[in-house]
C-alpha cells in the first residue's frame, strides 16, 4: 500500500474513541508525532482533551449513530479530501456472569464494539476502493484468543471484530486497502474506569466470586500493565510501516494469553477457574491431581487457598502447576474433570 507520509501531503487518519486517557488518545497523538493529519473522534467532544494543541482536529462521532458516523466522515473527506487510515477504537465493555448479565448492557455492547466497527467501515471503505489505497486498522483484544470468567461479552464482541477483519482483509485487498488488527494485551487505560461497579443480586449463585468479579473488571489496570501512551508508541510505527502485519500483538500479557489459547481447554479452564474465582463456588475440599490426595504435594488447594506449589515453578502464575505434576506422574494426557464439587483426574482412555 503506498499512502504519499511526505509533509506536504500527510497521511490523514481517523481514529473513533479518543476520549481522554484511553488507547484513541495517545495513538491519536503518536500518529501526529508521525506527521499525520489526524482527525480524534468520541462521541462526546468534551471528552477529548490536550489534542488540539498538537494540531489535531476534535470531531463528535457516535459510532453507533448513522447519521453522525455519515457526518463526521463527510466533514473529514471534505476538509481533508479523503481518508487514509481509519483507526476503529471506539468500545466498551461489559462485566459479569454471562448468564445474569443485563441484555439491554449487553446490545450496547455489541451495537459499540461491533455493529460500531462495521458501520464507520461502510462509511470510509468506498472512498479507499476508489482511490485504491487505504487502511483500516480494528482494536482488538487478547481476550478474543483465550477469554476468562466474567467478560465474555466482551470477549465475544472482540473475537467478532478478528473474524470481521479477516473477512474484509480479504474482500479489499483486490482494491489495495489493507485491514489490520492491533490486539492490545492488558493496557492501562479508562475503559474499566468507565465501567459501573459490579453488583449482584442478593440471591445470585455467584454472590461468593462477587470480590474476584470486581476484581476482573479492573484486572487490566493493575500489576504491570502497559502504559497507554508506551503502548501507542510501539503500535503506530507499525501501522505506519510499508507492510503492516495482519495482526499487531503488544502489551502486558499478551504473548502468553496468545500461547494459553493452544494449551487443552480443560488445561486452560481450570487454570482461570483458579486464578479468577470460579473455583470458589464449588465445595472446599478438593483433590490435588498429581497424587489424588486432599492437599497433596500443593496444600493450597485444601479450602480453595492459592495454589502452594513453588513459586520457582513458572506455570504458577497460571495455577496449573499440579496439572503439570499429574501429567508427568501418569506419562500420559489427563484430563481434568470437577465432579461431586471437586477438582479429580482421569486418564483420556478412561
Amino acid at each position: 500500500m503506498a499512502i504519499s507520509s511526505g509533509s506536504a501531503d500527510p497521511r490523514v487518519v481517523l481514529l473513533t474513541g479518543c476520549s481522554a486517557g484511553g488507547i484513541g488518545h495517545h495513538l491519536a497523538l503518536q500518529f501526529a508525532a508521525h506527521g499525520c493529519r489526524v482527525y480524534a473522534s468520541a462521541r462526546d467532544p468534551a471528552k477529548i482533551q490536550g489534542l488540539e494543541e498538537h494540531g489535531i482536529t476534535s470531531i463528535a462521532l457516535d459510532v453507533t449513530d448513522d447519521a453522525s458516523v455519515k457526518s463526521a466522515v463527510g466533514r473529514v473527506v471534505e476538509e481533508a479530501g479523503r481518508i487514509d487510515i481509519l483507526v476503529n477504537n471506539a468500545g466498551v465493555i461489559c462485566v459479569g456472569p454471562a448468564v445474569e448479565a443485563d441484555m439491554d448492557r449487553v446490545r450496547v455492547l455489541l451495537e459499540t464494539n461491533v455493529v460500531g466497527v462495521a458501520r464507520v467501515c461502510s462509511a470510509v471503505a468506498p472512498g479507499m476502493i476508489a482511490r485504491r489505497q487505504g487502511l483500516v486498522v480494528n482494536i482488538g483484544s487478547v481476550g478474543a484468543f483465550a477469554t476468562t470468567p466474567w467478560v465474555g461479552y466482551y470477549g465475544a464482541s472482540k473475537a467478532a471484530v478478528h473474524v470481521l477483519s479477516d473477512t474484509m482483509r480479504m474482500e479489499l485487498a483486490p482494491f489495495n486497502v489493507r485491514v489490520v488488527v492491533v490486539v492490545p494485551g492488558g493496557i492501562k487505560s479508562n475503559i474499566a474506569s468507565n465501567q459501573p461497579e459490579v453488583t449482584l443480586a442478593e440471591d445470585s449463585p455467584y454472590k461468593p466470586a462477587i470480590e474476584a468479579i470486581r476484581a476482573r473488571a479492573k484486572y487490566s489496570q493493575t500489576g504491570n500493565s502497559t502504559p497507554t501512551d508506551r503502548f501507542a508508541r510501539v503500535v503506530v510505527p507499525q501501522i505506519l510501516s510499508p507492510s503492516p502485519r495482519a495482526y499487531i500483538i503488544y502489551g502486558n500479557h499478551s504473548t502468553v494469553t496468545r500461547l494459553l489459547s493452544y494449551i487443552p481447554v480443560c488445561v486452560r479452564d481450570w487454570a482461570y477457574s483458579h486464578r479468577f474465582g470460579t473455583r470458589a463456588l464449588a465445595a472446599t475440599e478438593s483433590v490435588c491431581p498429581a497424587t489424588r490426595w486432599a492437599g497433596g504435594i500443593c496444600p493450597g488447594w485444601r479450602s480453595n487457598a492459592e495454589c502452594g506449589c513453588p513459586v520457582t515453578n513458572p506455570l504458577v502464575w497460571f495455577g496449573v502447576a499440579c496439572a503439570v505434576a499429574a501429567v508427568h506422574v501418569y506419562n500420559h494426557p489427563e484430563i481434568l474433570v470437577r465432579t461431586a464439587g471437586y477438582l479429580g483426574i482421569r486418564s483420556v482412555d478412561g
